[in-house]
């Protein structure tokens, strides 16, 4: 009898030490925002594969879940859903962000970047020899990246001049598009990017600046029939953690975070942007009733001529502020000119 008293409170011992455990293996969640939708190629192939990736690699110490499709805040709000805890991680334009990343902002430029590979390469080496410090204070940068340059994607008129697009309706993207849209004429009209296919449906803009991987993600193929190769722009778009949950974090899971981060999270994303890119123009092109252009190198200089006083205003405005653009952009365009050439 004894025996088996001993016997059940062993094996009672025993299941209680296995459950406690199991409940200590329990993941660690944490909630990844994004403003596309689920279906898009940056939310499924770099946000959602980065999540899995960062899952997988922790060996059940982490449970990362994408809310795709501004769930969780729309374009705008991304930072401070972050920053509030709303969510733990969230991938967004940071030109939405009002202007907390002026630095960063350095390969909107116009004709600065052609590949996803040089932007992004620029803008982590920033981070990482420490010319964006102040800006990003106050939260865990996972990493940055750029998109290939913009063209211009136009629902009527082909757009081979500079002129041509006096007195358009064009989409902005970010403040810097928005003086570049500005100085060659045309009227800019501020849209979040899931919204630009019914604003080039209902005739509200004529037409956006835009990768090929953003006319494929929101169908503007549909609405769109003229594709122009200027390289006028760009983006940045970060990767962005809540300062304090990474802190929290175990230093086993912070070291599966930093394993992803940076220049390994950047080069990852931008091979694929930059394959996607491509693919995107390739079928763009294919469709019937589709225009595809690139300006003459006379035209390009006159392009370049009206544009030149964005670069020096930029200038201006860093220093205003009291930040180095010059050595910003001197070390972005270095980087830049020896990937893109």
């Amino acid at each position: 009898m004894l025996r088996k008293i001993m016997t059940f409170f062993t094996l009672a011992a025993l299941t209680f030490a296995f459950s406690g455990s199991a409940m200590a293996a329990d993941p660690i969640k944490l909630k990844v925002a994004t403003f596309e939708p689920g279906g898009a190629f940056i939310a499924s192939k770099i946000v959602k594969a980065w999540a899995d990736k960062v899952t997988a690699e922790s060996n059940g110490g982490l449970e990362v879940k994408v809310y795709a499709g501004g769930v969780l805040g729309g374009p705008p709000k991304q930072y401070d859903i972050v920053k509030g805890g709303i969510a733990d991680i969230s991938w967004t334009v940071l030109g939405y962000i009002g202007n907390q990343f002026p630095l960063a902002q350095v390969v909107e430029l116009p004709f600065l970047t052609r590949t996803s590979k040089a932007g992004t390469k620029a803008l982590n080496t920033l981070y990482e020899e420490g010319y964006l410090d102040k800006e990003m204070e106050g939260i865990k940068l996972v990493g940055l990246h750029s998109n290939p340059a913009y063209q211009l994607h136009m629902r009527d008129k082909n757009v081979l001049e500079a002129s041509d697009l006096k007195g358009m309706k064009m989409r902005v993207p970010s403040k810097i598009a928005g003086s570049i849209l500005a100085k060659l004429g045309a009227t800019g009209v501020s849209v979040p990017a899931p919204g630009t296919y019914e604003a080039l449906q209902k005739g509200v803009v004529d037409g956006t600046p835009f990768p090929y991987t953003a006319v494929g993600s929101f169908k503007l193929y549909e609405v769109t029939k003229y594709h122009t190769e200027v390289n006028i722009t760009n983006a940045t778009f970060g990767l962005i953690m809540n300062e304090d949950k990474y802190n929290s974090l175990p230093d086993n899971l912070k070291k599966v975070i930093d394993n992803n981060s940076g220049h390994a999270f950047g080069d990852w994303a931008a091979e694929l942007i930059d394959a996607q890119n491509t693919k995107l123009k390739a079928e763009i092109a294919s469709l019937d009733g589709h225009v595809m252009s690139k300006v003459s190198e006379g035209s390009l200089q006159r392009f370049k001529s009206i544009l030149a006083p964005v670069e020096s205003d930029w200038l201006a405005e860093m220093e205003s502020r009291g930040l180095d653009g010059n050595a910003v952009l001197k070390r972005a365009r270095e980087i830049i000119n020896s990937i893109d050439g």
